[in-house]
C-alpha cells in the first residue's frame, strides 16, 4: 500500500506565498497536482512565484491579498473562484514576526502582529469554510513552536500570543466543524531558513541552532512536504491536530 499524496484538480490558496515558507508550500502543492493561487501582499513577489510554478508545467495564478483586511481576503477568494472554482485547500502562511520586548512594545506593534497572524488566519479560514460549504475541504494553519512554549531568543510575547491564538482557534474550528467534510489541522514550525530569519546575527543563529536536537534550521520544503501530507488523502483521519516540524525542539 502506498501513500496517496496526489492533489490532481484541487484548487489551493496559499497566503504569504510570495517568499519563504509560503513559496515552498505553493510549489509543493503544485508539484502534487494542485492548481495554486499564490497570494501575498507583495503582488510582484506573488507573480514571480506563480511564474516559477507555471514554468514547471503546473497551474498557478497570483493574487494580491492583505490578510488583515476582510475586504481584501474576500476579493482574493472571489478572484480565484471566478478564474477556477472555490478553493478546496487553504494554507495560511502569511505572518510577521515581532521581536520587541515587553517594556518597549507599543499598541501599534501589538495590534499589527495580531492582525496579520491571528485575525488574518481567522478571516481566511472563515471565508474558505463559507466557500467550501458542504463540499470537501482541507485547511492547514501555520502556527509556531513559540505558540506552545512562549517567545524565546527570536520572537517575543506578541508573536507568541498570536501563534498561540492560531492553535486555539484551529482546535475550536475543528470542534465546530466536526462531522462535516472539512478537515483542519495546524503545523508548528521551528526555526526555518526563510527571509523572516535572515536578520539573525551569526552568534544568535548559533545559539538557536544549539537548542535544536537535529542541529540545524528547517528547510522550507520540509515544512511544505508536511503540508502536502496533511491536505492529502494520506491524512484522511488526521483532524484538529497540531504537527510540530521543529527538529525535535518540543518533542511533545
Amino acid at each position: 500500500m502506498t501513500l496517496e499524496l496526489s492533489l490532481d484538480d484541487k484548487v489551493a490558496l496559499v497566503t504569504g506565498a510570495g517568499s519563504g515558507m509560503g513559496r515552498a508550500v505553493a510549489r509543493e502543492l503544485a508539484a502534487a497536482g494542485a492548481r495554486v493561487a499564490v497570494c501575498d501582499l507583495d503582488g510582484e513577489a506573488a507573480a514571480g512565484v506563480a511564474t516559477e510554478i507555471r514554468s514547471a508545467g503546473a497551474a498557478a495564478m497570483s493574487v494580491v491579498m492583505d490578510v488583515a483586511s476582510r475586504a481584501s481576503v474576500h476579493a482574493g477568494f472571489d478572484e480565484v473562484a471566478s478564474a477556477w472554482e472555490e478553493p478546496g485547500i487553504l494554507v495560511t502562511c502569511a505572518g510577521i514576526i515581532g521581536t520587541t520586548r515587553l517594556g518597549a512594545l507599543t499598541d501599534e506593534e501589538w495590534d499589527r502582529v495580531l492582525a496579520v497572524n491571528l485575525t488574518g488566519t481567522f478571516l481566511c479560514v472563515q471565508r474558505a469554510v463559507e466557500g467550501i460549504g458542504s463540499g470537501e475541504g482541507r485547511i492547514v494553519t501555520i502556527a509556531s513552536d513559540t505558540g506552545k512554549r512562549g517567545g524565546g531568543r527570536i520572537a517575543t510575547s506578541h508573536y507568541a500570543a498570536s501563534k498561540g491564538g492560531v492553535l486555539a482557534f484551529t482546535r475550536s474550528v475543528a470542534r465546530e466543524l466536526a462531522g462535516g467534510s472539512i478537515r483542519i489541522n495546524s503545523i508548528c514550525p521551528g526555526p526555518t531558513d526563510t527571509p523572516m530569519h535572515d536578520g539573525l546575527g551569526p552568534e544568535l543563529r548559533k545559539q538557536v541552532t544549539n537548542g535544536i536536537p537535529m542541529g540545524r534550521f528547517a528547510r522550507p520544503q520540509e515544512l511544505a512536504q508536511a503540508v502536502v501530507f496533511l491536505v492529502s488523502d494520506a491524512a484522511s483521519y488526521v483532524y484538529g491536530e497540531t504537527l510540530s516540524v521543529d527538529g525535535g525542539v518540543l518533542m511533545d
